[in-house]
């Protein structure tokens, strides 16, 4: 028989939590968003109404959805109310295992011995929370991307035992809401994604760590050719293009001298020590002032809209 998710709810109304349930509404899937928290649900329905504006002015949803996608969604302060008729329950609480721990439990008490649970986590292996439940077979991960209702990808991670039916109903359940799910078949540390951000990452910081480039060249030289690229062509396909064997001649002395610490560089533990954490201290690698801070993210979305708006007109 073929698993199908009708009804879902999101547990956690924060930054990643109020995108999924997004994601679900604008799906047309009944969804209740799932928080102790009173204040932050009611914080979570002004974003949701901000987003759907946003995107109404994008023109990427019609003038009429926003109160049809808003009634879509409940709030429930309850555990048991919020989650006792869900087909899919969606975690997005913060990366605390103890927190996640509590709330599993509560899922398994709650919920219906078919409901399937999907982690939002980002660090924390699949295999470990499903052993927190009761239903290891129904546990898969779902890792979705910030902004949740705008970036495309799902990462859906398979666990050691999880059921092959619910993998396949979660691909086609996430490819109907509208996101391109990817099937991660081995449960590793960070999956993909972030595995490839982070090697990115360390590279880029170790130019500025050597003096190679400055934080702002360095980011320039990834948004215009680079991120470019990588819109159109995977760093996969892209190495067929250029020739496999021009690849290996070039990996063969480039290697060598890449960064390949498996510490964190130096140049991050020291900022971070001296309480340089980014925009939300005010100073990381750049400066940033509190109208930074508060406009920053309407800003990187309508840059995100544009770009999708160009990539579905492609």
């Amino acid at each position: 028989m073929t698993m199908r998710f009708s009804t879902a709810a999101v547990i956690g109304s924060g930054i990643m939590g109020h995108g999924i349930a997004l994601v679900c509404a604008r799906g047309g899937v009944p969804v209740t968003l799932v928080d102790i928290s009173k204040d932050a649900l009611r914080a979570a329905e002004q974003k949701f109404r901000a987003s759907m504006m946003q995107l109404v002015a994008s023109g990427m949803a019609p003038a009429d959805s926003p109160e049809r996608v808003l009634a879509a969604v409940r709030y429930s302060s309850d555990m048991e109310e919020g989650v006792k008729d869900a087909d899919i329950v969606f975690e997005a609480v913060p990366e605390k295992l103890a927190l996640k721990e509590s709330v599993y439990g509560q899922l398994d008490a709650f919920c219906k011995p078919e409901t399937v649970f999907a982690s939002n986590t980002s660090g924390i292996p699949i295999n470990t929370l499903a052993a927190l439940t009761k239903r290891p077979e129904n546990f898969a991960g779902t890792h979705f991307f910030m902004p949740a209702h705008l970036i495309p990808l799902v990462e859906v991670i398979q666990g050691d035992k999880t059921a092959t039916g619910v993998i396949d109903a979660l691909m086609s359940f996430l490819t109907k809401l509208g996101k391109s799910p990817v099937h991660v078949r081995v449960d590793i540390p960070g999956f993909i994604a972030n595995r490839l951000q982070h090697a990115l990452a360390r590279e880029a910081m170790s130019l500025v760590e050597k003096g190679v480039a400055s934080a702002e060249d360095v980011d320039m030289v990834v948004k215009t050719s680079l991120a470019v690229r990588l819109l159109f062509t995977g760093p996969i396909e892209q190495r067929d293009f250029n020739g496999l064997d021009t690849h290996l001649s070039i990996a063969e002395y480039l290697y060598p001298d890449l960064e390949n610490s498996t510490v964190p560089l130096l140049i991050l533990t020291e900022k971070v020590r001296a309480g340089n954490c980014g925009i939300k201290s005010g100073k990381g690698f750049f400066d940033w002032t509190q109208e930074d801070l508060a406009g920053v993210a309407a800003r990187k979305n309508s840059q995100l809209i544009q770009v999708l708006t160009l990539l579905k007109n492609a």
